[in-house]
Order: C-alpha cells, then sequence, then structure tokens
C-alpha cells in the first residue's frame, strides 16, 4: 500500500513553515536595524545609515523575510483551492496581490537597501562643494523609498484582507482567523495612506498591523499543519463489483 499526501496537506505544511517563518525573520532583521536616530532628521539618520556596514545585508534579510511570508500565502491560496472549499474568487485575488506586493518590496529593497546605501556614503565621503548635490541624490532616493513604502503595505493590506475573506467565508480552517488577517490588513492599508502624506514614521495602525499579523500568522501555523490522521490517502488496488 502505497502512502500519498493529499495537495493540500502539503500545502498546509509549507504554509504553516513559512507564513510564521518568514514574520520571525523579519522581526530580527528589524531588531538590528539601526535606529537609534530620528527617521525624519535626514541628515543625523543618513549618517547612521553610512556607519553601519551591515545595511545592505539587514535589508537582503527583511526582503528575504517578506519572500518567504508571501510565499506562505501562496501555500495558502493552493492549500485552499485544492480542498475546493471557500470562496475561490477571493482566494485568486489575494494571490495576484500577494504577487505585486512581493514585486513593490523587492523595488523597495532595492532603493531602501541598496541605492540609498551608496548615496550617503557617496555623502558623507564628498568634498565640501559637492555636499549638497550628494544629500539632494540621497534625497531622492528617500523620497522614492516613501512612495514604495506607502504602495507595498497599502498591497500587503489588501493581500491580508482576500487572504483572510477567503478563510474567514471558507470552510478549510477556522474561520475566526480569517478577520484576525483582515483587520491587519485594515490596519496596513491606513498605515500606507499616512505614509504617502507623513513620511516614514511608527504609527499606531502600524503598530496594531504587526501585532495582528504576528498572531494570525502563528494561528495559521497551528490551523494549516495537518493532523496525524485524515490528511494522508492510502491508493488501494481498485477492486472488483461486490460479490455475494
Amino acid at each position: 500500500m502505497e502512502t500519498r499526501v493529499e495537495p493540500s496537506a502539503l500545502w498546509g505544511r509549507i504554509g504553516a513553515i513559512a507564513i510564521p517563518l518568514g514574520v520571525i525573520l523579519l522581526v530580527a532583521a528589524t531588531a538590528v536595524h539601526p535606529s537609534r536616530e530620528d527617521v525624519m532628521n535626514h541628515t543625523a539618520v543618513f549618517r547612521e545609515y553610512a556607519q553601519t556596514d551591515a545595511w545592505i545585508a539587514i535589508h537582503f534579510t527583511q526582503w528575504a523575510a517578506a519572500l518567504v511570508f508571501l510565499g506562505g500565502l501562496v501555500a495558502v491560496y493552493f492549500a485552499i483551492t485544492a480542498k475546493r472549499e471557500g470562496p475561490g474568487v477571493l482566494a485568486r485575488f489575494g494571490l495576484a496581490a500577494a504577487v505585486l506586493t512581493a514585486a513593490v518590496i523587492t523595488m523597495l529593497q532595492a532603493v531602501d537597501g541598496v541605492a540609498l546605501k551608496w548615496a550617503v556614503d557617496a555623502w558623507t565621503a564628498a568634498p565640501a562643494e559637492q555636499e549638497p548635490a550628494a544629500l539632494s541624490a540621497a534625497m531622492g532616493l528617500r523620497w522614492s523609498e516613501y512612495a514604495l513604502q506607502s504602495y507595498s503595505n497599502i498591497l500587503l493590506g489588501l493581500t491580508l484582507i482576500f487572504f483572510g475573506l477567503a478563510i474567514a467565508y471558507g470552510y478549510a480552517y477556522a474561520r475566526w482567523p480569517g478577520w484576525l488577517a483582515a483587520a491587519s490588513g485594515v490596519a496596513w492599508i491606513i498605515h500606507g495612506l499616512m505614509v504617502s502624506y507623513v513620511g516614514l514614521f511608527d504609527s499606531a495602525p502600524r503598530l496594531v498591523a504587526l501585532v495582528l499579523l504576528a498572531a494570525w500568522a502563528f494561528v495559521m501555523a497551528v490551523q494549516m499543519w495537518p493532523r496525524s490522521h485524515g490528511h494522508a490517502t492510502r491508493a488501494a488496488a481498485p477492486t472488483g463489483p461486490a460479490t455475494a
């Protein structure tokens, strides 16, 4: 008898690992991110960035964390559709939004994690007469970062709302965690809109979004991990018609 793992169980295992792992990696990378200076005091914070040798490595880790987390959401999509339970349209919108979010976060980390580092290093090393031009170049990248931060937060929020509603109105998993994801998504959207007007800052909606996201990630890890029974099927040999 050959044991075969159902597709929903396989995707469930992937999601159960990837979603919380992405959150853990993001928290770890953010914890070592330089943050002594006021993020809106550009000359002070640019000097801090220039003195941080691990800047690029930190942002590569943040990028990897985001991709792992979003990969976990892709696993949620396939786990839901493999079971053919729940609103598939919402899940498909969530999948599309996750792909867009991954693309925008990649651009964000390229600007913030690589281009900005080169710009602030050039500014701190520039002779006095070239400092204003070098600072202007760094500020142009900073403003691009604001835009990418805003759009990435909004897209992440939409992704979580679509997946949250697909879970809340489906039958693949317990419904209540879906509302956690949707609420986190709303908070991410609010913060993303605020960034476009204010710039980089730690808002109350962002804190709420992070707490709800972390709670949802670990709840979903438990929900998605297949139980020891009922998620593996055995391919039995075909049987003939019943006989007396």
